[in-house]
């Protein structure tokens, strides 16, 4: 797996290959089972709590997370066709960075209540509801990837993002 960065890619590169809605994911089987242990190992090889599967040159509807991963702990969760079911109106400020956008940190609002469905590593469905925390945020997050949405979209003011030279891509 390659992870995609600004740092390795022109905009117009780096755009094409993360703004795209990704294809959602028809049935978990041992194959994207395997994908999607082999994502979280990325995730953990990378010192980060999420990952979505287009910022490694994959095409569907998959994310890792582990937001306890910050404090010391394993609590992974996989993710395929996520999708925010339920969200209030109020949001918290999330101070966010990306893998993708290595030197890059924003200040993001977020919705602090949501509900999310999605599909887990055994192919049920399970939601998680969660108001005003790291877990909120980070799911949002991965999806947003999932949709072809990065975190500078979300940011009031334009944040600066440096990309590799054009003419050496």
């Amino acid at each position: 797996m390659r992870l995609i960065t600004n740092l390795e890619w022109s905009k117009e590169a780096f755009d094409e290959r993360l703004r795209f809605k990704t294809e959602p994911v028809k049935r978990v089987d041992p194959i994207l089972q395997q994908l999607a242990v082999d994502l979280l190992e990325e995730m953990y090889n990378l010192n980060a709590i999420g990952l979505a599967a287009n910022q490694v040159g994959l095409r569907m509807r998959l994310c890792v997370i582990d937001p306890a991963y910050m404090q010391g702990e394993k609590m992974p969760i996989a993710m395929f066709n996520p999708e925010v079911v339920e969200h209030g109106e109020d949001f918290f400020v999330s101070p966010e960075g990306c893998l993708s956008l290595p030197d890059v940190g924003v200040r993001v609002n977020r919705f602090r209540n949501t509900k999310v469905k999605f599909l887990g590593l055994d192919g049920k469905e399970y939601t998680i509801q969660d108001d005003n925390s790291l877990l909120s945020s980070v799911i949002q997050h991965e999806i947003d990837h999932l949709d072809g949405v990065i975190m500078t979209d979300r940011v009031p003011d334009a944040a600066e993002v440096h990309y590799k030279n054009t003419q050496s891509s």
